[in-house]
């Protein structure tokens, strides 16, 4: 029996794959951009893509399940690697991709369906650090130095916990964070004005996680996910990726699985009411139904009646990507904008 959403959701794809061609990819010499020109008036192919659920990023669900079984070891001579700059031995850059890569995907058609129904796009991107870094300075600030607990609300594998011990550059000849760190984020800053950085560094007494589907650090098949999410060209992002996982294995991340519209207020209530509390999220709310986005909001509003909560948030409103401090205080909010970022750490306008 065919299924019934298939037709209307393969045309729903096509301004998706294109607008992601466009924005996100970019450099119409990308690996991406090539295959998706291609991939937009290929049935077959857009019919096997709307497997995909509608709240993930298509485009890039699709591409990484393709790198994902790339890079698993019964595919480790297939001639598609060879176009794929982070998996070539010696990159093709003569030969049309794209014959080659419906090829592999027709070939793999029932993994690929069976990939694009559960897994979900969950970058974990520690590049991201380098924007939360200054927001946690300057709640620290306003917090006279206080301790506050720290919560992420999709945190995949829970790098971004680790944000302390990773280093910083920012292009002012100085490293920020922590000095003796193998793994250094660079992000441009752009604008006039400088984020702050300065003392006193934030203090964290406690730190966790919560994901649907938290990533467990010590499970190889979740990190080749996670590596597979990463472009082909990012071949440094890759290696900073797998610093981060090393490091993690170390000391496991504290990560909750579940809803967050369910385990927020279970976690806020068992958090003392005289501990602030900050909550981070970046490209997590626009998975979330227009429904479940004003509920979590009301839930920070609701249980900041006998306690002072913070909500700081990446999300894509707009592109690039603009960052927010919420503070919720007796049923108020007050939202503050920080910064406009790049989705994947490599520059920031401080805007605060």
């Amino acid at each position: 029996m065919s299924n019934p959403l298939q037709a209307p959701d393969k045309h729903k794809l096509i301004p998706r794959i294109e607008w992601n061609a466009r924005n996100v990819y970019g450099d119409e010499t990308s690996l991406y951009f090539r295959l998706s020109r291609e991939l937009i008036g290929d049935g077959k192919l857009l019919v096997l893509a709307s497997n995909i659920p509608p709240n993930q990023p298509a485009p890039n669900l699709f591409f990484s399940a393709v790198h994902y079984l790339l890079m698993k070891a019964e595919n480790a001579a297939h001639p598609l690697r060879e176009f794929f700059p982070d998996l070539a031995a010696e990159l093709n850059t003569r030969d049309d991709p794209y014959p080659v890569f419906r090829k592999f995907c027709l070939a793999h058609y029932q993994e690929m369906a069976k990939l694009l129904r559960t897994r979900s796009v969950q970058v974990n991107e520690i590049g991201r650090c380098s924007y939360f870094l200054p927001a946690f300075h300057l709640l620290a600030r306003q917090l006279d130095g206080e301790p506050f607990v720290l919560i992420e609300v999709g945190a995949s594998a829970g790098l971004n916990l680790f944000w302390d011990d990773y280093a910083y550059d920012f292009g002012d000849a100085a490293l920020y964070g922590n000095h003796a760190s193998d793994i250094v984020l660079a992000c441009e800053l752009r604008g006039d004005l400088r984020p702050p950085l300065d003392n006193p560094a934030p203090r964290v007494i406690m730190r966790f996680g919560i994901d649907l589907d938290p990533k467990d650090v010590l499970d190889d098949d979740a990190m080749l996910w996670l590596r597979a999410l990463i472009y082909p060209e990012q071949v440094e992002r890759a290696r900073r990726l797998a610093g981060a996982i090393e490091l993690a294995r170390q000391h496991p991340p504290l990560l909750f699985p579940g809803n967050a519209l369910e385990v927020v207020p279970r976690a806020l209530k068992a958090i003392m009411p005289d501990i602030p509390v900050l909550l981070f999220h970046s490209f997590v709310l626009n998975q979330f139904t227009d429904a479940d986005r004003a509920h979590y909001f009301s839930i920070l509003a609701n249980m900041s009646a006998n306690r002072c909560l913070y909500d700081l948030a990446l999300e894509p409103s707009d592109w690039p990507a603009p960052m927010t401090l919420t503070k919720y205080e007796n049923g108020k909010s007050s939202e503050h904008s920080l910064a406009i970022c790049d989705h994947l750490g490599r520059w920031m306008e401080w805007i605060a």
